[in-house]
Formats: C-alpha cells, sequence, structure tokens
C-alpha cells in the first residue's frame, strides 16, 4: 500500500487530467475539502461537483506543481503552486499551503491556504510579481 506522501502526491499530480470522478477515487466518501475563507463541500460527491466547476472556471490549464511536501503519519502537508493561465495566456502559479488528512489511505479532510483575492488580480493583468514566493 502507497504511504500517504505517495497517495497526495498522486492525487495532486492527477490534477492536471482534470477528471474529476478520478479524482474521485482518492476521497473517502465522508471527506470534507475547504479553501479557507469559502465554504467546504462535505463529501465526495459534492468535492467531485465542486472540481469540476474549478475546472470549467480556468478551462485552459489546472495543474498542482509540489514545491515541498511532508508527512507526519496521515496529516501530509504541501506547498505548491497551482497553475492558472491568464488573460495574457500566460500559465502562472497560485501559492497554495495544503493540509490532507487520511483514513485507511483515502483523502478524509482537505484544506487549502491561498490569498482568494490574487487569481482575481492575476486574472485582471496585476502586476502580482512582489506578492509571489521567490523560489
Amino acid at each position: 500500500m502507497p504511504d500517504s506522501i505517495e497517495i497526495v502526491e498522486k492525487f495532486c499530480e492527477l490534477m492536471e487530467k482534470r477528471d474529476p470522478d478520478e479524482l474521485r477515487t482518492f476521497l473517502a466518501d465522508d471527506a470534507v475539502y475547504q479553501n479557507v475563507g469559502t465554504p467546504a463541500s462535505f463529501g465526495a460527491q459534492a468535492i467531485s461537483a465542486n472540481l469540476a466547476n474549478q475546472f470549467a472556471r480556468f478551462p485552459d490549464s489546472y495543474a498542482y506543481k509540489l514545491v515541498n511536501i511532508a508527512a507526519a503519519g496521515d496529516v501530509v502537508l504541501t506547498e505548491r503552486l497551482d497553475m492558472i493561465r491568464v488573460p495574457t495566456g500566460e500559465v502562472t502559479g497560485v501559492p497554495v499551503m495544503g493540509t490532507f488528512v487520511l483514513r485507511d489511505g483515502k483523502i478524509l479532510r482537505w484544506t487549502d491556504y491561498w490569498d482568494t483575492s490574487l487569481p482575481r488580480k492575476m486574472m485582471t493583468g496585476d502586476n502580482v510579481d512582489d506578492l509571489l514566493p521567490r523560489y
């Protein structure tokens, strides 16, 4: 059985395929997903619908690039760049810290922490260079 980090890495890798049904197979039936600052999605079906909506809002790109990943047992912390295409055609990354809590090899809780105003600034063409971490 893969360890917690391998499961989360595979889940993040599959984001680029944009298939909510395939991603759903990684979720516990009673999973909870929340972008902090927005309402949570409760249950694998609601999370799958949430992801489908996100994919529709960003039709040209959707990939998670892992910067750092660490685990303590079934808790996995990720530092990522969630890639989106902005109106200029450039694909850029929104910095996100994510927490994944697993149970029996499935994601039970997924919480993302990020600046919810940053993608809007990116989409309207604001210069956000000074707002992004330097890697």
